[in-house]
């Protein structure tokens, strides 16, 4: 959702807008009425839809999968989530604050929520090739993290930390007949600009009633013009990331070496 106070909707006034969008006049629709949840079906159906635009960076976050044990390679992630693999990201080891006063500044010395060392992504038949070095790199397969090698006694305990692709959060619906209590009229629109998913509702409702069919193609025009704009201000103008999928540590054929690199060129949350 919008970490913009101004851009904040909730369900209630989202259906409303739907109702604007496809009418024109000023329209809302009792909670307790079947219509309500129809189009809180439709505002479902686009956030859903719109995660699967722009490299579902706009549902991208880093979550905690646990700490890093000795001896540990392999790490589960959550079936709900899947990591982000995209635009040279790294999982992440990051060190735990040790409660001293001033704690943070850096006059302790411990790690503080600072990233300890970056486990960039490599291909799962690539990773053995690095089984026998000091750096840390991993693969994905299926809900299992796999490391090139085991955390050491010096990395034990830090928590890890793996960039991921969420899905959106949906609205609840209320129930058919009975009172609809406040907490399900104002559940959040779970995007940043309300616009395009309300846009998008609006033209999958379309499709669906007969009077709003010759509506359809504009409002299909309406909404990915929006999205394009969406994309075209996040990526254009702003810095561009390096992109690079994968980052694979080279070596000469007189000495082996490690070709480590401390930090992702590109650090999104």
């Amino acid at each position: 959702m919008s970490n913009n106070a101004e851009l904040r909707m909730p369900l209630e006034d989202a259906v409303a807008e739907v109702l604007s969008l496809l009418t024109g006049l000023e329209l809302t629709y009792d909670p307790e009425l079947e219509r309500f949840r129809t189009i809180t079906r439709a505002l479902n159906r686009a956030l859903r839809a719109n995660a699967l635009d722009s490299e579902w960076s706009w549902y991208s976050s880093t979550t905690s999968i646990g700490s890093a044990g000795c001896g540990e390679s392999v790490m589960s992630l959550p079936t709900s989530l899947r990591p982000r693999i995209i635009n040279d990201d790294a999982v992440r080891l990051v060190g735990d604050s040790c409660g001293v006063d001033g704690c943070g500044s850096g006059s302790c010395g411990c790690d503080d929520g600072r990233v300890v060392r970056w486990a960039y992504f490599l291909p799962r038949d690539a990773l053995h090739k690095y089984s026998g070095k000091v750096g840390l790199w991993c693969s994905v397969e299926r809900q299992s993290i796999i490391f090139n090698r085991p955390f050491t006694e010096a990395e034990e305990g830090l928590d890890i930390q793996v960039p991921v692709m969420r899905e959106p959060t949906m609205f609840r619906l209320p129930e058919i007949g009975a009172e609809v209590p406040e907490h399900i009229r104002n559940q959040p629109v779970d995007f940043s600009y309300p616009d395009l998913i309300i846009s998008r509702a609006a033209y999958f409702y379309a499709q669906t009633d007969p009077v709003m069919q010759p509506r359809v193609q504009t409002l299909e025009t309406s909404y990915k013009n929006l999205m394009y704009q969406l994309i075209e201000r996040d990526t254009s103008h702003t810095d561009t990331p390096y992109i690079n999928d994968y980052l694979l540590p080279l070596e000469n054929g007189l000495r082996s070496q490690d070709t480590t690199h401390h930090h992702p060129h590109s650090n999104f949350n």
